[in-house]
């Protein structure tokens, strides 16, 4: 029976190991850095977008607030709504005999939404958010 002595590892192998090993680990680093940078920058613009639709709902609303406050005796006139607008123009202003329609664009930051605003006789003003300014 013969002997089998082991053999033992080369140290150029075993340097190659720990070398491969030490660019698999730098490789696995870039690619979490590159996926962290892309996914703050993603949500990042999510929360502006988040913020900036948020602060067009909150105008619209004090829009609303501003043309019930305009329309106290019932009556919303085309010089209330100038005052109540400001510098915004309506998109369209509809009366019947017992109420006023306006579509109005409200815009902050990188976000835009029309709204429609129906006074009523009775001094109130109801808002909804429309789809499309159409």
């Amino acid at each position: 029976m013969a002997l089998v002595t082991p053999v033992e590892p080369r140290r150029g192998s075993r340097l190659a190991g720990c070398l491969g090993a030490l660019v698999l680990v730098c490789v696995l680093l870039a690619a979490g850095v590159v996926v962290w940078f892309f996914q703050s920058v993603r949500d990042d613009a999510q929360d502006r977008n988040r913020d900036a639709q948020a602060a067009v709902t909150a105008a619209a609303e004090r829009l609303r607030t501003r043309l019930e406050t305009a329309d106290a005796d019932g009556t919303l006139t085309d010089r209330e709504i100038t005052d109540a607008l400001g510098h915004v123009r309506a998109r369209s202003v509809d009366r019947a005999d017992d109420r006023a329609v306006l579509v109005v664009q409200v815009a902050a930051s990188s976000w835009a939404q029309c709204y429609s605003y129906t006074a009523l006789p009775t001094g109130t003003v109801k808002a909804r958010a429309l789809k499309e300014c159409g």
